[in-house]
């Protein structure tokens, strides 16, 4: 059985000597520092390092299982809290974690915290030949991520870490992964990447080639997109690149049998796909970029620069075929359309880009889809005696209307916000408080107010968010209406009374918080409910609690119903 050893562990309640497993001694297995565990530990073993922070360096030069105290966990949903991680820091050119030889190719680094080191990588994996796994490490605040080399058969996984702000100075400076000498076999999957200068930067060449590597299923989001040059048989698959500070794919010149597959790439300042001819004479060819959402990139969806590509055969025309370029009428090729969807920017016209995508492959439609927010102003709520003729008004759009009442100092204001950007709500003023054109105390009045007409084009439901304030007590309804007839259909959960405070407008309430300051809130989705034409009644019946001695007596009511489809 493997050897375990430790550090900054403790064995509760066995005296030292205890025999508590195979190659496992109490007081002879456990060091205070990681570097000793290593040492210690025969190959194949395991050094399991206790949450805490440690000032050191760590040369692994045999096949080893490095635990850390999150051991396991998924680095991107901890929360990196010291004092639940394994903290690992240091400053050295080599790299805090340095896989330094061919013998320690097996090594598994899992569930530490790498950081600070301002003269190299968090983790070096050059000295290794293949089969090294990296998982669920939060790498952060290096000169670069990981220094990633590797030509051996057997494959090498990154995977699961959260590779963050890697700008420190330096060489390669800026990079979440940095490669230069080579690496084939690898699959760099389900990581984080973030406010790195570069997700990643890979590079190969005569004598280092870069080949059969997969890089899939990336959250890469203000960061700085991916850099290849002379790359053969990469696959980029299933990444989600949004709003990076550059391109997020380059394709620097030399790469061969690049695929780019079912990425979502959108907002990034720059390309989406840039190709271009940079630091080598040789061309990129046959890159395949498909079933892709592209859409908000800055410069282009996909720029090919003059002379950039070879599409001579045997090598095919660049295939971007099968593409969301962000709008159904297609892309913009060259300022020629066919659509006027994201650019693609091709002088040689190397490009195949028939057919695209009229509906976006990757991002779901919504499973809720705003319809409209109905704000109370004097133009679309109805006052009348009693609630039910507020609700027959406002179904008609006949009846009196209310009027706007001086908003009282000390009533709650229901404001949105300043930088709303909904583009269905956003442009509706904020609510206006209302009352009949008579305020007195003890009125007991009706309120209503109706949306417009909306569609369901499919069988689905309806959602509706109101909020609401009074002065003073209230009861709230909300109700569905068949618009082609004018026909309340509302059954429960709609269609009840919604009830807030004492209706009788004589009581004196003395103790606080009173009625009038609180704003109620309330959320209801309708049934299934078939396609069709409708609309939405809120509806209220508000009281002005009789004079108390010689407070003021204000009366009025203000609310926000937001309405929303809801997709089944």
């Amino acid at each position: 059985m493997p050897e375990e050893v430790f550090v900054n562990s403790t064995w509760i309640g066995l005296p030292v000597g205890t025999v508590v497993g195979p190659g496992m001694i109490i007081g002879t297995n456990a060091f205070a520092m990681i570097v000793d565990g290593v040492a210690a530990v025969a190959p194949q073993g395991t050094v399991q390092v206790a949450a805490g922070t440690y000032n050191e360096t760590v040369d692994i030069d045999k096949p080893l299982q490095m635990h850390g105290a999150q051991y396991g966990i998924d680095a991107r949903t901890r929360s990196g809290n010291p004092a639940e991680e394994s903290v690992v820091q240091g400053n050295i050119d080599t790299g805090i974690f340095f896989i330094s030889s061919v013998d320690s190719s097996s090594c598994v680094i899992d569930g530490f915290t790498i950081q600070n080191n301002m003269l190299g990588p968090g983790i070096n994996a050059n000295g290794a030949e293949s089969g090294f796994w990296l998982l669920n490490n939060i790498i952060q605040n290096n000169t670069f991520g990981i220094y990633l080399n590797s030509n051996g058969s057997i494959q090498d996984i990154v995977q699961q870490n959260f590779i963050n702000n890697n700008n420190q100075t330096g060489p390669a400076g800026g990079n979440g992964i940095y490669s230069d000498q080579g690496l084939s076999n690898a699959l760099i999957d389900n990581n984080k990447f973030t406010n790195n200068q570069g997700t990643m930067t890979l590079i190969g060449g005569v004598g280092t080639p870069f080949e059969n590597v997969v890089i899939s299923n990336n959250e890469i989001t203000s960061d700085g997109g991916i850099f290849l040059l002379t790359c053969q048989n990469v696959s980029i698959l299933n990444n989600n690149f949004s709003n990076n500070l550059f391109d997020a794919i380059f394709l620097s010149g030399g790469n061969d049998r690049i695929t780019i597959l079912n990425n979502i790439l959108h907002f990034n300042t720059g390309n989406a796909i840039n190709v271009q001819l940079d630091f080598t004479a040789v061309l990129n060819s046959n890159i395949r970029a498909k079933h892709n959402s592209i859409m908000g990139n800055t410069i282009a969806g996909l720029t090919v620069a003059t002379g950039s590509y070879n599409d001579t055969a045997p090598n095919l025309k660049l295939d971007a075929t099968n593409n969301w370029w962000g709008d159904p009428s297609g892309p913009n090729v060259n300022d020629g359309g066919p659509g006027t969807g994201q650019a693609i920017v091709d002088p040689n016209m190397v490009t195949l880009f028939l057919p695209f995508l009229t509906d976006d492959p990757l991002v779901p439609a919504p499973l809720l889809t705003p319809v409209q927010r109905l704000s109370s102003n004097p133009t679309n709520v109805y006052v009348a005696s009693d609630r039910d003729m507020a609700v027959a008004a406002a179904n008609l759009g006949i009846g009196t209307l209310a009027v706007e009442v001086p908003q009282f100092p000390i009533w709650p204001s229901l404001k949105k916000f300043v930088n709303d950007n909904n583009p269905v709500f956003g442009a509706v003023p904020d609510a206006i408080t209302i009352w009949s054109s008579t305020t007195a105390p003890g009125q007991v009045l009706g309120f209503a107010a109706a949306t417009n007409s909306f569609t369901l084009a499919a069988e689905g439901q309806v959602l509706i968010n109101l909020t609401a304030f009074a002065d003073n007590a209230m009861e709230a309804q909300i109700d569905l209406v068949d618009a082609t007839t004018n026909t309340l259909i509302s059954t429960p959960p709609l269609g009840i009374l919604l009830l807030d405070g004492s209706m009788d407008p004589t009581p004196v309430i003395l103790d606080p918080p009173f009625n009038w300051q609180i704003i109620r809130c309330y959320s209801i989705t309708t049934g299934l409910i078939p396609a069709g034409l409708y609309k939405v009644i809120v509806s209220f019946t508000v009281v002005n609690y009789d004079q108390y001695m010689s407070f003021p007596d204000p009366a009025g009511l203000s609310f926000v119903a937001d309405i929303y489809k809801v997709s089944v």
